[in-house]
């Protein structure tokens, strides 16, 4: 295959595959194009495990800490408050972006329903500014998603 066969966005033309005349007349048979294969799953060491589990519980406090924030900031200041709900956003979905371990969404995942427990239970004292967010109920919705994507990953 040469350069002027692959189209753009790095996607190739496979050409046609050769006909073989069998061995009664009028029969043909194509070959089947080789496909690119089942990828292996890389090996990877506990270290990457736990390094997910820790990134996920990370992204889900700064999520949570932004999400709050937002919230806060979206009658005051409406750009400030934008921007904290999207920072929010994107700290999920780098969690469930696949780039890392499967513990990582299930970290996350774990540490928003645990939260939203024991909120609920009010064992412990939240900061004003998480008040409104396990209110709402999303996270224990949020959590569920997360553990979801993670068993399906793993």
């Amino acid at each position: 295959m040469t350069q002027q066969d692959d189209f753009l966005g790095g996607l190739h033309y496979d050409r046609v595959p050769e006909a073989e005349v069998g061995p009664d007349p009028g029969v043909v048979r194509y070959h089947p194009v080789e496909a690119a294969g089942r990828r292996e799953r890389p090996r990877v060491s506990a270290w990457w495990h736990v390094l997910g589990f820790v990134l996920g519980a990370v992204a889900a406090a700064l999520g949570a800490l932004a999400w709050g924030y937002g919230l806060d900031q979206f009658d005051e200041v409406r750009l400030r408050g934008l921007v904290a709900l999207g920072l929010a956003g994107l700290l999920v979905g780098l969690v469930s972006l696949g780039k890392l371990s499967p513990a990582a969404p299930l970290a996350a995942g774990l540490a928003a329903v645990g939260g939203s427990v024991l909120y609920e239970l009010g064992t412990f004292p939240f900061l004003p500014v998480l008040r409104p967010v396990f209110d709402s109920g999303a996270p224990v919705l949020v959590g569920v998603l997360l553990v979801v994507l993670s068993w399906r990953r793993r």
